[in-house]
């Protein structure tokens, strides 16, 4: 579930936000953090039991949407610069975990390790589930019309890597190879690496500018 689509910023249908203001806002972004919370650390606990790379990066993807919604509640009603470097922690929390997948990747290549294709992808398919049942309920509470569309551009973000994964895996039963699935789940951790740069100039800028305005 796209930290985006929480916060109210997806288009394709419902309004921009939701229509019982600032305390439904706040509802529907714990809903999320709970939700991804839960969902990633189901994902780690498969990739563990599976050594799927890409349930690794599956997991970290989702895990970094539960880490938006709680720094942006946790910026709520407190001064700038707290969530400039909560989102700066975020960041470098990031930076680190995407840069050791990657590693742990390279490893299973070294390794010529399989992991355990059919639970893995039982894994991602569940995780495929959730993300557009939770953007079909969040759409359901806003004014608008819910459309196929509007959940596509909810949960594109998350489904697009989630079913690289699935073809990942997929390569890599037919060849008997864990390559193309380590592959996978070292491109899905590349793409963080520039949110996670993002995060962290963005926190560095915004502690910056709080510190001038006093």
């Amino acid at each position: 579930m796209d930290g985006g689509c929480c916060g109210g910023s997806c288009g394709g249908g419902g309004s921009p936000r939701p229509t019982g203001g600032s305390d439904d806002l706040k509802h529907i972004m714990r809903m999320s953090m709970v939700v991804n919370g839960l969902l990633g650390a189901l994902l780690l606990a498969a990739a563990d039991a599976t050594q799927a790379v890409s349930l690794w990066a599956a997991g970290l993807l989702v895990l970094n949407h539960a880490a938006s919604n709680g720094v942006a509640l946790a910026g709520m009603g407190n001064a700038p610069e707290w969530r400039a470097r909560l989102s700066a922690v975020q960041g470098a929390a990031l930076a680190i975990a995407a840069v050791a997948l990657v590693v742990v990747a390279g490893r299973s290549i070294a390794g010529l390790s399989l992991p355990d294709v059919p639970l893995a992808s039982l894994a991602l398919l569940f995780a495929i589930g959730v993300t557009v049942t939770a953007a079909t309920l969040l759409f359901a509470g806003r004014s608008g019309t819910l459309t196929l569309r509007a959940i596509w551009l909810c949960s594109r973000k998350d489904v697009l890597p989630l079913g690289a994964g699935l073809a990942g895996l997929a390569v890599s039963w037919l060849l008997l190879d864990g390559a193309p699935d380590a592959l996978v789940g070292a491109g899905v951790a590349a793409m963080l690496l520039p949110a996670a740069w993002g995060l962290v100039r963005g926190g560095m800028v915004g502690e910056g500018g709080s510190a001038r305005m006093r």
